[in-house]
């Protein structure tokens, strides 16, 4: 199992500032989750098991991140509504290596490739809910964008301390946006592809990957408020895949999570790289917070032209940097990273067109660019829309 542990920020001053439900510089959200025909499978009850494996790795303060990991993981659930199932996790032994640091310790962030072992938050009383996308078939060289909506499992409004994602191969991204008055929507090519989006409460770009929030920390799922499952294939090989994407929630014991998580999302969605970038050029932009953060981890999100990805601070911090396209492993900050109201974050991609025509931002990896930054972080002052972003022109992965 590949771990990364964020611990100490309970410790920190919060300080709660209000910022409008929609609203962020640059743009509201474009889209919305897709509504169509019912279906869907949302499985309750079981027990989930630790998944095995050992994790090591070297860190060192700044530079890229950079590293491989080892090991498989797997997540399943059954059962109906009311009824009971197993959900279980397992891991081969893996390494790790990511710049910028990291550390374990109870109480803390943690980013791996198993199902959470004992954590003092999660409410175990309540069985784990897994919601399972229809099974969906990619064509050799095929690259697909599929949504599926689920209405909230709980029936009312409860705090996720863990997501446990498993999505196999050739897996791109997902998400899973908040859908306000979800009911079950059928398996379906989303309706604005690669450029749907919406306010989410978690995404990944690993084909496993376990969430779970430090200390009081967690991620709030409204009462009424269901979930819209998006993901990304990319199937780069000769033959064609057949998959399902299975995020399994764990939630927090009644009144332990004061924190509310949420999401950073900058995105470059003007950005264009010349034909004659053959050596490669720049495409840089910067967002300004609009309430004061504490950062529990920082990301990119590029196509295959890139080559490098930066992001710093006004202030003089380097957030994130890495020169991978894909899967690139997130960092994350012991203790939280503070960062006050106004500060100024700059994301900067290097592409590389060897296409012989101009590279316009779009949702494939093969074709488009992209240059995102992301980033986990508390308090969100309104848990309905948990996300601060530069979003102008639309935003998708």
């Amino acid at each position: 199992m590949n771990a990364i542990r964020l611990i100490g920020v309970g410790s920190l001053a919060l300080s709660v500032f209000a910022c409008s439900a929609g609203a962020n510089n640059g743009g509201g959200f474009a889209g919305g989750p897709d509504q169509s025909s019912s279906g869907g499978t949302t499985s309750g009850g079981g027990t989930s098991s630790n998944g095995g494996g050992a994790s090591s790795g070297n860190a060192s303060g700044g530079g890229g991140s950079n590293g491989s990991s080892g090991g498989t993981a797997s997540s399943s659930g059954n059962g109906g509504n009311g009824g009971s199932g197993a959900s279980s996790s397992s891991g081969a032994n893996g390494s790790s290596g990511s710049d910028g640091g990291s550390s374990s310790g109870d109480g803390g962030l943690m980013m791996s490739d198993a199902a959470p072992g004992s954590d003092p938050d999660i409410d175990y009383s309540v069985a784990p809910v897994t919601l399972t996308m229809s099974t969906f078939t990619i064509a050799a060289g095929g690259e697909v964008f599929y949504c599926q909506t689920f209405p909230n499992p709980w029936g009312k409004q409860v705090d996720v301390k863990t997501y446990d994602l498993n999505m196999g191969v050739g897996s791109h991204h997902m998400f899973a946006f908040y859908a306000t008055n979800a009911s079950a929507v059928a398996l379906a090519p989303c309706t604005n592809g690669g450029l749907t989006f919406a306010p989410y409460t978690f995404s990944a770009q690993s084909p496993q990957l376990t969430t779970t929030y430090p200390q009081s920390v967690g991620a709030t799922i409204p009462s009424g408020t269901g979930f819209q499952l998006m993901v990304h294939y990319l199937n780069s090989t000769s033959a064609s895949i057949t998959s399902s994407v299975k995020l399994t929630m764990y939630i927090a014991k009644p009144n332990v999570v004061t924190n509310h998580a949420g999401a950073i999302f900058l995105n470059n969605a003007t950005m264009t790289v010349a034909s004659s970038c053959t050596s490669g050029c720049q495409s840089t932009e910067s967002y300004t917070l609009t309430q004061a953060v504490n950062l529990l981890s920082a990301n990119s999100h590029m196509h295959k032209y890139a080559t490098n990805f930066v992001a710093t601070t006004s202030t003089g911090i380097t957030l994130f940097t890495t020169t991978q396209w894909a899967e690139p492993p997130a960092k994350t900050f012991s203790p939280a990273l503070a960062l006050p109201s106004g500060t100024s974050i700059t994301w900067t991609c290097t592409d590389v067109n060897t296409t012989g025509q101009t590279l316009t931002f779009g949702e494939s990896a093969n074709t488009n660019v992209m240059c995102i930054y992301t980033s986990i972080f508390y308090p969100v002052s309104d848990v309905t829309n948990p996300v601060l972003g530069s979003l102008a022109g639309f935003a998708g992965l």
